[in-house]
């Protein structure tokens, strides 16, 4: 059983012991089977699962924030009556090697309002992305790599 599983099930439990199942017992549960299985180091329980579960909410925290920064930055491009933007495609060279990294990456940038993933090169080790607003193409390829592939690989490995 994965230790999500056992998180669940000690959330379960926690509610149970409590004698009703409410959402706020659930969360604590929850929270409590957590830090539990984060400190459990067994064959059946790697250590890994609280290093993975916090791996996973920071990329999910950073990509909703890109997304609304990348939202208000569209918005005003298309309310001020000048224009900003610098459209561009640029190639970037990735770390990313399985599909699903080369997916969720790609999808990763494409959510963003203002960059679309174009295409993934045929060796599988670019993508071409369309920026809307476009910087150099080594700080936007640092910026990418730092902001979202390392933290996504992380999240995968």
């Amino acid at each position: 059983m994965t230790a999500l599983l056992w998180n669940l099930m000690l959330a379960l439990l926690w509610a149970a012991m409590l004698g009703s199942v409410t959402p706020a017992n659930l969360l604590t549960g929850f929270v409590i089977g957590f830090i539990l299985l984060a400190f459990i180091d067994t064959p059946h329980l790697p250590s890994r699962y609280a290093t993975q579960t916090w791996n996973v909410a920071r990329l999910v925290a950073r990509v909703a924030w890109d997304v609304l920064v990348a939202n208000a930055r569209v918005a005003y491009e298309i309310a001020t009556p000048r224009l900003i933007s610098r459209p561009a495609i640029y190639r970037y060279d990735m770390e990313a090697r399985t599909d699903a990294e080369i997916t969720l990456l790609t999808l990763i940038v494409t959510f963003a309002p203002g960059t679309v993933g174009l295409e993934i090169s045929e060796d599988r080790k670019a993508l071409y992305v369309h920026v809307m607003f476009a910087s150099t193409r080594e700080a936007f390829c640092r910026d990418l790599r730092e902001r979202v592939e390392i933290p996504l690989l992380r999240a995968l490995r």
